[in-house]
């Protein structure tokens, strides 16, 4: 049965309280047991525009059970859309909705209109949230079922903003809304589309149909909404904010939920400025500021507000890149050899976040499949190096950091996996700590940990190699026995024990693991093949760490021994 019938199956709070996981006792003590006040932390944060934006986060219990009606909602609404709408409209509040699949139906448009709702969640009031789940067709839910829903769902006025679950209902709601204007849309031969609050349509026609908006007789540079379009957005309960009403043409600057989309979806160019502005600060000085603080006084000057956390320039930059990244339709090869200025940037900052300022020591393999070796060995090792980590109250703690090869930030970085990708890593160092193409070097180093690069003792070990002797004058060979390789400032290179003739970490291993069998199929760390064989990755999760008690670590000693060697020489 699916989600949408059991939901309106359910005749009861007791039956609610079972389809969301819970007991209708425990149900009944979070939504009528808790005082209204205690229920939710409430502050304000600053908008981009000016103002503030009233955040109301819920206490723990009620958020996880907001979270499991979120949920079973989230689910409703797909099953709900999988029918109707030929392409979405809607693309605020989802799984797979994105900002530049809003913005990328405007593109290239002679006319671009947006449009603001007022006072968006506050809208969404109980007695609106209650009938919806009464009378909407696709629901119809029995009076205490939607009843119980919308206390849950709001602050006993209204769906809050920083509730898991208005999300989702906003949008369940905001469904009539979206089904009114396409229709409209289609009318007038126009392109919708709508993000949160955030309402857009779009023309290549001559002339923008005057049921939604025409040029004020008065003042040619102001647009006024059509009778049709305001009558449509009232009538399905919303309000529209006349100060964010706004009409683009052909030729000057159009945006779409903050994006440029002119020729192609964009960064505006003052938020690229900015962020570069931000991070030559934080390589310069070790901090950056972001915007101001209003002025205790009148007439005083507004004090910058400096910040020391790489968390929100992160959040910047990653945005900054996955904008761009959506039209770049290069190859990964071209993008590495002709990268764009933000890919630059962001590979900056990701070398000073894990290798000029880490919180921690960190040990960048070959590949995702070595750190789940070493954290194993580690663990099983920890009375003979303590060093590297030990059991508390919480588990097992971690005093290294392994680089995390799922994600952006390897391919930003160009840490594809693998030996050869593992020189870019000291070429950074070379770019960012001596004049390249114009840049500053770093100034600001604070270099409190150890970056240790792990290298197999292979053939695969020639080409890092290579590298390290032309610009570092250190020798590495596979004959060659250091404990560690001193780069540069903190950077440090390790091999896997020397053993003849060659030595990989999985050589490190016990004989009778390495032959293990799975189905029938035997490993094979180089080039399996997949009808008789498996590779490194199945062999780390499904062999490894599943049997990791029974796994005899020891082999890994000497070569834990040598990143403890790391930390000597690095810490005094």
């Amino acid at each position: 049965m699916s989600y949408l019938k059991k939901l309106k199956a359910a005749k009861d709070r007791k039956e609610l309280a079972k389809l969301l996981g819970y007991e209708p006792s425990s149900l009944t003590a979070i939504i009528y047991m808790t005082p209204l006040p205690a229920k939710y932390s409430t502050f304000d944060i600053p908008k981009k525009n000016g103002g503030v934006r009233t955040i109301k986060a819920p206490e723990p219990k009620l958020k996880k059970l907001q979270t499991h009606l979120a949920h079973l909602l989230q689910a409703c609404l797909v099953e709900i859309e999988a029918d109707k709408l030929s392409r979405p409209v809607s693309f605020g509040f989802r799984k797979k909705g994105r900002i530049t699949d809003n913005a990328k139906v405007h593109k290239g448009r002679r006319y671009v209109l947006n449009i603001d709702l007022a006072d968006f969640f506050p809208s969404f009031h109980f007695g609106r949230v209650r009938g919806f789940f009464l009378k909407d067709k696709n629901f119809e839910l029995s009076d205490q079922v939607a009843t119980t829903i919308a206390q849950i769902a709001c602050d006993g006025a209204a769906l809050p903003q920083g509730s898991p679950c208005s999300p989702v209902i906003s949008e369940l709601i905001g469904h009539v809304l979206d089904v009114r204007l396409l229709r409209l849309s289609k009318k007038h031969h126009v392109t919708y589309s709508r993000y949160a609050d955030d309402i857009t349509f779009s023309t290549n026609n001559k002339a923008f149909p005057t049921a939604l908006a025409s040029q004020d007789p008065a003042d040619p540079a102001k647009w006024v909404l059509g009778d049709e379009l305001i009558n449509k957005v009232q009538n399905s309960g919303f309000q529209i904010n006349p100060a964010k009403t706004r009409m683009s043409c052909r030729g000057s600057r159009q945006m779409v939920t903050g994006l440029v989309i002119n020729s192609k979806v964009n960064i505006k160019s003052e938020y690229y400025r900015n962020a570069r502005a931000m991070c030559d600060s934080l390589f310069q000085k070790g901090w950056y500021f972001r915007d101001s603080t209003p002025p205790v006084e009148d007439g005083d000057p507004p004090t910058p507000n400096y910040i020391i956390s790489l968390s929100p320039l992160e959040g910047i930059l990653s945005f900054a890149y996955n904008i761009t990244q959506s039209e770049d339709r290069r190859e990964i090869a071209e993008q590495r050899k002709k990268p764009r200025a933000i890919r630059e940037l962001y590979r900056r900052f990701l070398f000073y976040k894990y290798c000029v300022a880490p919180s921690q020591p960190l040990l960048i393999t070959e590949g995702k499949t070595d750190p789940i070796y070493l954290r194993e060995a580690i663990i099983r090792r920890t009375a003979y190096h303590p060093t590297l980590g030990t059991f508390g109250p919480t588990g097992f703690k971690f005093a290294i950091r392994f680089f995390n090869y799922e994600g952006q930030v390897h391919e930003i970085m160009d840490l594809g996996g693998g030996t050869g990708d593992l020189k870019s890593v000291p070429m950074d160092y070379l770019r960012n700590f001596k004049p390249y193409r114009k840049r500053k070097p770093f100034k600001h180093k604070p270099m409190q940990h150890p970056v240790i690069i792990v290298l197999d003792n292979d053939k695969g070990l020639q080409g890092v190699a290579s590298f390290l002797k032309e610009n570092f004058d250190t020798i590495i060979s596979l004959t060659t026995k250091n404990n560690f390789y001193h780069i540069i400032e903190n950077l440090y290179v390790i091999k896997t024990p020397e053993s003849s003739p060659m030595t990989c970490i999985e050589s490190m291993f016990p004989k009778i693991w390495l032959k293990h069998s799975l189905n029938g199929k035997t490993f094979n760390p180089d080039k399996p093949d997949i009808t008789k064989e498996f590779g490194k990755e199945i062999f780390a999760k499904s062999v490894v760490k599943p049997n990791a008690g029974s796994i005899d670590f020891s082999g890994f000693d000497p070569f834990l021994d040598r990143i403890i060697a790391v930390f000597n020489h690095f810490y005094g």
